[in-house]
């Protein structure tokens, strides 16, 4: 391909001169912070990376990667088209799968974020069953935040966000696969539970054990504190489901978290459960999110049966472990 020098290099011609390496080399500088690493992750040398970034750069008028003695970041103009790489590149693998399809074939990939709850207590076995069904079919996997796995979501990053929000602002679509419910949970003889029931006036002034910002069972959780009058005397922000656990279990305070999180604890009795008397259940729908009103590829639609299917059977074990929810 000639290079164009970039003083004689016009914007209109910045479309012509995307293809499947300079696309996935600007999504890798996002993913990975370095030039270097993401010339690593496509399979070029450097200098190649340097010379596919500079012709992309004249291109678009201005810059896209900034450098620094840590390694590069985009710029916003670099975070803008890295964002629509990644959803192209998501459609030329949707592309393939749809041809692998028509000729009977069973292969793929699958990019899926997920917040905590779904990602640790919920996946792996998902994960294992459809590993054995579709061996073809790869699934990639990220956890965090809700709100980071929606991030990852609306930059492209990945096909499907599986979380625990009922927002689907932002061009997010959500398809709810499995009711879920926030219950109190406490280390046993701490708190008075009568019939599975805790008076919130009980609560107040207790240290709550949380997760942090952005988590959406922790959002949950205040709001329906807030609407019962609970004031907590505190709030102790941990990264994880299994650190606030442990932190319950030594009876530091007491937390809210998904009954899918906490149901073998409640049934060895290391923890109590409690719901808060005289108020409905804290119910949720865990969601798979979509970016836009798009179709479900076909491996896409298989993973989504599977989740279903292997989530019944988690469901009914959290049941007969925590109980049915009770106003």
């Amino acid at each position: 391909m000639p290079i164009i020098a970039s003083s004689d290099m016009p914007r209109s011609v910045l479309a012509g001169l995307w293809d499947a390496t300079r696309l996935r080399l600007l999504v890798e500088i996002g993913r990975r912070g370095s030039l270097s690493a993401a010339a690593e992750a496509v399979g070029i040398g450097q200098p190649s990376a340097s010379q596919h970034l500079r012709l992309l750069e004249a291109a678009a008028g201005q810059r896209l990667v900034e450098r620094s003695g840590r390694g590069s970041r985009l710029t916003e103009a670099g975070a803008v088209l890295a964002a629509r790489a990644a959803q192209a590149l998501a459609a030329l693998a949707s592309g393939e799968e749809e041809l692998a399809a028509l000729a009977g074939l069973e292969r793929g990939t699958i990019h899926i974020a997920a917040s905590s709850v779904p990602g640790v207590y919920l996946l792996p076995d998902t994960l294992g069953c459809f590993r054995r069904e579709f061996p073809g079919i790869a699934v990639e996997v990220e956890i965090g935040s809700s709100r980071e796995a929606l991030r990852r979501l609306r930059e492209g990053s990945v096909q499907l966000a599986i979380v625990g929000a009922s927002d689907g602002a932002g061009g997010v679509e959500l398809r709810p696969f499995l009711d879920d419910e926030l219950v109190g949970v406490a280390r046993p003889g701490t708190v008075l539970v009568r019939d599975g029931l805790v008076d919130p006036a009980a609560l107040a002034g207790a240290l709550l054990l949380c997760r942090e910002r952005g988590s959406a069972s922790r959002a949950l959780a205040e709001a329906a504190l807030a609407e019962a009058g609970v004031q907590p005397g505190g709030r102790w922000e941990l990264g994880a489901s299994e650190a606030i656990k442990r932190a319950a279990r030594e009876g530091l305070g007491v937390a809210f978290l998904s009954r899918y999180a906490v149901a073998e604890e409640v049934g060895r009795g290391e923890l109590a459960a409690f719901r808060l008397a005289g108020r409905p259940p804290i119910a949720r729908q865990l969601s798979v999110a979509t970016l836009g009103r798009r179709e479900l590829t076909a491996s896409e639609q298989r993973f989504l049966a599977t989740l279903t299917r292997c989530c019944a059977k988690t469901a009914a074990y959290a049941e007969a472990c925590v109980g049915a929810g009770r106003g």
